[in-house]
């Protein structure tokens, strides 16, 4: 697929917790065109175009939300042939989304699902920390075919839609890294979510922190204004989400990041000269090797199922 060759029809969104007479602010106008969607603009940790829907904030609880928005017909095409543009950094992923759970996951084997899963390197780290079987939903094909044979048969490939995806599994544990904000109904999705959860199971989520200092410096200019994501969350917001699904919060905080320098000079929006001396000296010095686990604008939510 190369581009969009026909106009397409857009879907209009509403604040996910207050009444739709609350209003939303106007924050950022579109930024694409039909023609510019491939792909590549839906390949996970690209360099951002900085393409993004119009983009709103709501008036009562703050939610930044994209509003109209493309429906999942149109979009899920796309997520299917787009690319992995990561693989150098799993281990450290690995280790970072593991670290927050760690103290919570006290129970002996169990049953994990991990919403998009990209090339199921989490399904990886959670057998070494000694699940029973793990599974994952991913729509992207590339992402299912670079998986490891130790779990590339689990992986559903496709749109994560609830007891149509898993019809036989109960899940104790179900995980997603940087998907919910791309979903563009949360609360059918936890509802999804909640038919393939056992009894006493427990949530993890990972996302962009809207209310992070980067994005207040960066404004529209921050990545995690991006075409992927309709619904971008603050702490209060995950809580609120997992609370009106029936589960208690057990946890919920700033995910600590630990990429090498080099990958965040690589990343950040600086002027390509400025962008290019950090990085001669980073590699000048062996700085850019260096790995501090850092709050980089991501935070959780960990929940117990009350029923």
């Amino acid at each position: 697929m190369t581009g969009m060759q026909t106009e397409l029809k857009y879907e209009s969104k509403d604040c996910l917790f207050c009444e739709k007479g609350t209003g939303a602010k106007p924050l950022y106008p579109q930024t694409f065109g039909d023609g510019d969607l491939t792909p590549q603009v839906f390949s996970a940790r690209r360099m951002t175009e900085h393409f993004h829907y119009n983009l709103v904030r709501c008036r009562g609880c703050r939610l930044v939300y994209s509003n109209p928005i493309l429906p999942d017909e149109v979009i899920e095409p796309l997520y299917a042939d787009s690319a992995v543009t990561f693989s150098e950094y799993t281990q450290v992923l690995r280790r970072d989304y593991w670290r927050p759970l760690a103290p919570h996951w006290n129970r002996k084997g169990g049953t994990a699902l991990e919403i998009g899963c990209s090339s199921g390197f989490f399904l990886e780290e959670l057998k070494a920390h000694g699940f029973d079987a793990v599974y994952g939903a991913e729509p992207s094909r590339e992402a299912k075919e670079k998986a490891h044979p130790s779990v590339r048969d689990g992986i559903y490939s496709g749109f994560f839609e609830g007891t149509k995806s898993f019809p036989d599994k109960k899940f104790d544990l179900v995980c997603s890294f940087h998907t919910l904000d791309h979903i563009t109904d949360p609360m059918k999705f936890m509802g999804n979510v909640r038919q393939v959860l056992a009894p006493n199971g427990m949530v993890y989520f990972v996302t962009h922190d809207v209310d992070a200092l980067q994005a207040k410096l960066l404004g529209e200019k921050s990545p995690i204004f991006d075409i992927e994501h309709i619904y971008l969350f603050n702490k209060d917001h995950l809580a609120a989400l997992l609370e009106r699904h029936g589960f208690d919060v057990v946890d919920v905080g700033n995910l600590k990041n630990s990429y090498p320098l080099n990958y965040w000079s690589k990343m950040a929006p600086l002027p390509k000269p400025l962008k290019s001396a950090v990085q001669g000296v980073f590699n000048a010095t062996g700085l850019g090797d260096a790995a501090p686990a850092l709050p980089m604008g991501n935070i959780f939510v960990i929940g117990r199922s009350r029923l």
